[in-house]
């Protein structure tokens, strides 16, 4: 889950964290990531009052 608005964690690589992660998900709570470039890097991205 992506719950905080600090620029160091809004604008990290989905990419490098994609493999380390086990089953790449994310909700992102804030609504400040790409969505697209999440999912572009394998991630199953969902995000709170977005479709």
């Amino acid at each position: 889950m992506h719950l905080t608005e600090w620029p160091q964690f809004s604008h990290i690589d989905p990419h490098t964290l994609a493999a380390r992660a086990a089953n790449p998900k994310v909700v992102d709570g804030q609504g400040t990531l790409d969505a697209n470039t999440w999912r572009e890097a394998g991630w199953t991205f969902r995000a709170l009052g977005r479709p």
